[in-house]
């Protein structure tokens, strides 16, 4: 890309301005709403326990990129944080919302992350 050619800096100019419409689509409101999901989610651990809250709030780590890494990250965040609202009312919740994190950080394909959760789930 040439940006001190006129085509390409006036191509540029008008994809910079399109940022506008950013917020007025359906992605950025699916984004927004899972993001205060998280936030609420953090905010009501935090009171009951504050470790957990912060490993929530870490959890967040899950979700980047974009396209299929985009969904694969986001698949594992309300799988982490589904697992964790089964984990909350222990003592040790927030070693398991460690563990459950790390594992989904640790494995693209998400198998070490089942395994923890069906190790919860046994318990739960």
């Amino acid at each position: 890309v040439k940006t001190y050619s006129l085509p390409w800096f006036v191509a540029l100019y008008v994809v910079g301005g399109l940022r506008g419409m950013r917020r007025r689509s359906l992605r950025h409101a699916v984004e927004t709403a899972h993001r205060d999901e998280w936030l609420k989610a953090a905010t009501e651990a935090v009171q009951a326990n504050y470790q957990l809250g912060v490993e929530i709030l870490q959890c967040r780590r899950l979700v980047k990129g974009y396209s299929d890494t985009h969904s694969r990250g986001l698949s594992k965040f309300d799988k982490t944080l589904a697992a964790i609202k089964l984990v909350a009312p222990r003592d040790d919740a927030a070693d398991w919302a460690r563990r459950l994190r790390e594992a989904a950080l640790k494995d693209s394909a998400g198998k070490e992350l089942d395994g923890v959760i069906q190790t919860i789930k046994s318990f739960a």
